[in-house]
């Protein structure tokens, strides 16, 4: 079973898979970036909310 498995990807069209799974990672990076970079604005905005409020 593992060999059948391993035999079909091994097939020509490895290359486009390949590059589809990069291409798929590098999204999914750029979106936890973002998701972070939001989470970091929104973290300070907060944070200079109260500091502000107790002022």
């Amino acid at each position: 079973m593992v060999e059948n498995n391993l035999h079909a990807v091994s097939g020509p069209d490895t290359v486009d898979v390949s590059k589809r799974a990069a291409e798929v990672a590098r999204a999914a990076h750029a979106r936890a970036a973002n998701v972070l970079k939001t989470q970091h604005r929104t973290y300070y905005f907060v944070l200079r909310l109260i500091v502000n409020d107790k002022q």
